[in-house]
């Protein structure tokens, strides 16, 4: 089992905006005899056996656990820095999306073979209304791609699948979209990014050498290191067996960034996804969604790209065109938990969602309390017409009982 060097398991966000010291759990891979000394003699309560440390203390606490630990030139204090203060930002090639409110981005699949149903195949007009259409529904990124994920049908080859991602890449463009490229392929990443797009969708996570991320980060675009347990398009010949699902493919994910460029990284420009439905059986991609908060442990922008797969086929027993609803509930969840960039079909219905999420997540107390025009209840009003037929008075403008 891979131990990731840092693992933060997060209050619930009903304790932090109850009492912003509510305590998370950090468990350390790395310096774990100095941590436990050090958060020992802070009077935080620690515990360690060799292999692995744990902290349990608020967010002060663990500030002045990383301060001292970086003092002392210590890996751990850097981690944990790193976790306190998250990327604000995913940084792209050109701008940057700010992390403070959700980021939807929208699908336009450029085949006639998407699981999902929804592919234009290589029409340029079709993809052009697609992505209109996710616009206007509030996508403020488009992914673009040309090869199914699914593994029962045939890769293609990247001479054929280039010029027609660049040749959509560059419409949408000068259209004004920001596109991203959803592709593991270096030559078919290259050419969308000299076509103009801004990140760098990656679902191989480095299994085939990772040539894609370096071609990301050459050009200095938005790059997503996606969870994948075997190279894509292929099943592995067994199952994977996990002893804890959420830690190892934590760990698999730290020790693929640390094959990156560190001020790449560090910079806010690799987004991490914990890769539902790659490696995992529905059971396990429920369990990565019911502790998503501790793949914030990075302080990296975090992703999810979960819309109408499997896993919701093993709940519901829908076929993909009717899981947009259960699409948007993980969504809301996702987001309460630190998902701020989410891939889906149903753009509009997942801005819905996301954005009552955010009121109740994320925006502080009085936000949307009422002014002096929009309280519906007027001095000395009593509860009378609730009983009755006929309201004994009407109410405020805009507002209703």
């Amino acid at each position: 089992m891979t131990v990731p060097p840092l693992r933060v398991i997060p209050p619930a966000p009903g304790q932090l905006a109850a009492d912003s010291g509510a305590p998370a759990v950090g468990l350390f891979g790395v310096d774990v005899t100095a941590v436990v000394a050090t958060a020992t003699a802070l009077g935080l309560p620690a515990a360690g056996d060799g292999e692995l440390g744990r902290v349990v203390a608020g967010r002060e606490g663990l500030a002045l656990l990383a301060a001292r630990l970086t003092e002392a030139g210590l890996e751990a204090g850097a981690r944990l820095q790193r976790y306190l203060r998250p990327a604000p930002a995913w940084r792209l090639r050109t701008r940057s999306l700010p992390l403070d409110r959700p980021v939807v981005m929208g699908i336009v699949n450029l085949t006639e073979d998407s699981f999902s149903g929804d592919g234009v195949g290589r029409s340029l007009p079709a993809a052009l209304r697609r992505a209109e259409q996710l616009r206007k529904a509030g996508a403020a990124v488009v992914d673009v791609g040309a090869e199914t994920a699914r593994a029962d049908r045939p890769a293609l080859d990247a001479a054929e699948e280039a010029p027609a991602v660049a040749a959509a890449v560059a419409a949408l463009v000068r259209e004004g979209h920001l596109c991203s490229v959803d592709t593991y392929k270096p030559d078919v990443a290259r050419a969308a990014l000299a076509a103009g797009a801004e990140a760098v969708n990656d679902i191989s996570g480095l299994t085939l050498g990772g040539e894609a991320a370096v071609v990301a980060a050459e050009a200095r675009a938005g790059y997503v290191l996606n969870y994948s347990y075997s190279v894509p398009k292929q099943r592995p010949p067994s199952p994977p067996v996990y002893i804890d699902v959420v830690a190892e493919t934590l760990g698999w994910l730290f020790a693929r960034l640390a094959r990156l460029p560190a001020e790449w990284v560090a910079a806010g420009q690799v987004a991490i996804d914990p890769g539902v439905a790659f490696g995992k059986s529905h059971d396990e991609d429920l369990q990565v969604l019911r502790r998503l908060g501790e793949y914030t442990s990075p302080g990296l922008p975090l992703m999810l790209a979960h819309s109408r797969k499997n896993f919701i086929a093993s709940v519901s027993g829908l076929p993909p065109e009717g899981r947009d609803l259960e699409t948007q509930v993980a969504a809301a969840l996702a987001y309460a938990q630190g998902a701020r960039v989410f891939r889906v079909h149903d753009v509009a219905g997942a801005r819905r969602a996301l954005e009552l999420a955010a009121a109740i997540v994320s925006a502080p107390p009085g936000a949307f309390a009422p002014g002096a025009e929009s309280w519906p209840w007027r001095a000395g009003a009593v509860a009378t017409h609730m009983t009755r037929l006929a309201p004994d008075r009407l109410p405020p403008p805009g507002q209703r009982w």
